[in-house]
């Protein structure tokens, strides 16, 4: 065989692992020609057909992809200090800012961790101090989408990711994001999307490789626009900030964070990057699944009215319909479908049966194990239900309780000490969403169409582009 003749050396290591057979010169590559936007669909292809662990070729570069719960429980928890977080880390770096724990390793990611606000012992604190406000926020853009859609549906997505901003921004810093600096983060996160896309090899990538160099020329400035916003806000607040105020920035000031006010500025930032469309995708697909169910959404919505409009947080948090099917969208249509790591660049590491070279890319496909495992088929009633199907009451006697968010088979938010810093904030805001939509307007998503239909990649984010929405004020 050609491939292996020429890459002998490389192929070596991996002999003994099934994978799709590489053709000279592009290995695996094309492949991925027609799903660059879609790669969790490749990779589950490939665990379907190969089993728990793979290894495909993009060029001459080994990949080794896992569909095994234990051998990535090892790469995200147990043997953390033999691998290494890679991507996207480059391509973000100079979207995000060096305070960010997102893009740093080491020591660095240590330190910045320690330091971020989702880190301190205060933060449960900053959940339920915001609720009247982003209530506040959430109704009045429910009421504009009665008027919006009053005639026709409109594209949901991104009516999801503004609504999404601006509970962001009055949770950061108090105040709704002026569309100037709404306009500078979304160009922000395009070239971060762009930059995320830009290492695969031209003949597979659209987008010129001068992409990289976008952000130098006009990105830099666009960011300095951005965190402006942010350090006018700090500059304004006084020195003892007052402690009646909930938005994150001034709980910090008045924790006295270690953080100084640029990396204060920052990370207020960077929060956007966070979940402004992890968050917009999954509370999107959700209501799709919920409409593709009238049961479901029934049930749903007579719970949520049921706490009523202005509950505290632990009734929120507590109430079970909406906790499951939460559950349920997360495991079936994860917005992250893939996590990657590397073997550490000093060393090779024995692993998984294989002899793994330095710098070896570790693709993790959550994708396969939340929604086709047979550890999710269960019997009610004397029938089989399939972990396909929408089924929010599979969560309840006791397998919520057993699988945990970042557990073996459910891991939306991702595993281990490098899981999602704001998790826990991520499924407080989508309850709260959900809850307080519900509560007044009913919700018709993607009525009639495919879920495929213009699905896509951003910035990381499996998005659901294409589906459409439609907004009713309850009598």
């Amino acid at each position: 065989m050609l491939f292996e003749r020429i890459y002998a050396r490389s192929f070596a290591p991996f002999a003994g692992l099934s994978g799709p057979k590489p053709q000279f010169p592009h290995g695996n590559a094309t492949d991925f020609l027609f799903k660059q936007n879609r790669p969790w669909e490749v990779f589950a292809e490939y665990g379907q057909r190969y089993g728990s662990m793979s290894v495909f070729w993009l060029f001459s570069q080994p990949n080794i992809l896992l569909h095994d719960a234990k051998l990535i429980g090892e790469v995200l928890i147990s043997r953390t200090q033999d691998f290494y977080k890679d991507e996207p880390c480059g391509a973000l770096i100079p979207v995000l800012t060096r305070s960010s724990p997102n893009v740093n390793n080491g020591a660095e990611w240590t330190r910045t961790r320690s330091q971020s606000p989702f880190t301190q012992p205060w933060i449960g604190e900053w959940h339920s101090g915001q609720m009247p406000e982003l209530r506040k926020v959430l109704r009045a853009w429910a009421d504009r989408m009665v008027t919006t859609t009053g005639n026709q549906s409109v594209p949901f997505l991104e009516q999801a990711k503004r609504l999404v901003s601006d509970c962001f921004s009055v949770a950061t810093v108090g105040r709704v994001l002026p569309d100037a600096v709404y306009e500078q983060f979304m160009l922000l996160a395009t070239m971060g999307s762009n930059r995320m896309l830009s290492p695969i090899p031209p003949l597979l990538n659209p987008i010129p490789v001068l992409q990289w160099l976008d952000l130098s020329r006009h990105g830099q400035a666009t960011r300095k626009l951005f965190l402006k916003f942010f350090r006018d806000i700090y500059n304004s607040v006084p020195g003892n900030p007052d402690p009646k105020s909930v938005d994150l920035m001034s709980m910090a000031l008045h924790h006295e964070t270690q953080l100084s006010a640029d990396e204060l500025a920052a990370e207020m930032g960077n929060v956007f990057y966070g979940g402004s469309f992890s968050i917009p995708s999954t509370l999107v697909s959700t209501l799709y699944l919920l409409t593709r169910h009238p049961a479901e959404m029934q049930k749903l919505t007579a719970a949520v009215r049921q706490l009523g409009d202005d509950c505290d947080i632990e009734s929120l948090l507590n109430c079970k319909p909406l906790d499951y099917a939460l559950r349920e969208g997360l495991r079936l249509l994860p917005a992250v479908p893939m996590l990657s790591r590397r073997v550490l660049t000093t060393a090779a590491t024995e692993w998984g049966g294989c002899q793994l070279p330095p710098n070896t890319n570790i693709w993790i496909s959550n994708w396969l194990l939340q929604r086709e495992a047979p550890q999710w088929e269960q019997t009610i009633e004397g029938t089989k239900r399939g972990p396909m199907e929408f089924m929010p009451s599979r969560w309840s006697n006791g397998l919520a309780e057993d699988r945990p968010l970042g557990s073996d088979y459910f891991f939306p938010e991702g595993r281990g000490p490098r899981m999602c810093l704001a998790a826990q904030y991520s499924i407080f805001h989508m309850k709260l969403v959900l809850a307080t939509l519900l509560s007044r307007w009913d919700i018709e998503c993607g009525k009639g169409q495919a879920y495929d239909e213009g699905q896509g990649f951003f910035f990381g984010v499996r998005m659901p582009f294409g589906l459409r929405v439609k907004v009713r004020r309850t009598a």
